[in-house]
């Protein structure tokens, strides 16, 4: 079961009236919604005091306590046993699952010049499938043994390889980079690249940058959903906690940074420019 908490501060009333509203008592309601195999258990905080007492909540929250899902706006005092849950799985995929659609639809895939970030690895699988279109790819990584299988495979069904590094230089002539994690560090990347990413960076860099991506939830989902959590937010509990693993091909209707956002479409006629 995943648990979600919400925060509700009633209004304030005004003269005689607000001093009884601080000696109210907080109060804990909690509603377990179902659909699609999925059960979410929705605890409402309603405090009076602007505060949440926490031992108010540990019959309710229970084991759930060090995953809930809430607004970003809940901060928990450290070390008490509460988190929000956070996770890059779905964002990632969501990150990969766009970038391959767009590079599928462009006109000329195979003239792209590629760029894929993933210092981890943990997305060395989309090389394979990036290959199937582009013959131009550079893979900044230091994982180079999850690379290196992606490599051989590439080569024995594709015909295709890659160029393989942990040189950060290789994304400097890189008109679409792909990095399906958060941007750490400074990359030498070109003012009118493309760059699509799972969260917001953590260092400035250039080129076009987008890393919120909007979804359409499937049928059902929306009814169970708190809310105050957006869907790329809620989706990845489904898919992380909830075992709800077919949410992992969706495709993003749009990315988005903090003051424009792309659709597939408007993406590919983008990137054509350069084919």
């Amino acid at each position: 079961m995943i648990t979600s908490l919400s925060l509700k501060l009633p209004e304030k009333p005004k003269g005689i009236k607000k001093l009884l509203y601080y000696l109210r008592n907080d109060r804990v309601y909690t509603e377990i919604k179902k659909s699609r195999g999925v059960s979410v258990k929705q605890v409402t905080y309603i405090s009076y005091s602007g505060k949440i007492h926490l031992d108010k909540l540990d019959s309710v929250i229970g084991a759930q306590r060090n995953h809930l899902l809430c607004s970003s706006k809940i901060n928990f005092p450290e070390n008490c046993g509460y988190r929000r849950f956070l996770s890059n799985d779905f964002s990632q995929r969501l990150c990969t699952n766009m970038a391959l659609s767009v590079v599928k639809n462009c006109v000329k895939p195979e003239m792209l010049k590629i760029g894929i970030y993933d210092p981890d690895g943990d997305s060395h699988d989309f090389l394979f499938q990036i290959l199937k279109y582009c013959s131009d790819v550079s893979v900044v990584t230091n994982d180079f043994s999850s690379y290196n299988y992606e490599l051989e495979r590439a080569m024995d069904e594709l015909g295709a390889t890659a160029v393989v590094t942990k040189n950060t230089s290789e994304l400097s002539d890189r008109i679409f980079v792909v990095a399906p994690c958060t941007i750490y560090d400074k990359l030498p990347v070109k003012h009118d690249a493309v760059v699509l990413t799972a969260k917001s960076p953590k260092e400035h860099v250039n080129g076009l940058v987008y890393y919120k991506y909007h979804l359409r939830m499937p049928d059902g989902f929306d009814l169970i959903k708190p809310d105050e959590i957006d869907e790329e937010y809620f989706c990845s509990a489904l898919y992380t906690l909830g075992g709800q693993h077919e949410l992992g091909s969706l495709v993003p209707l749009l990315c988005q940074n903090y003051s424009s956002s792309q659709t597939i479409k408007s993406l590919c006629a983008y990137l054509n420019r350069f084919a």
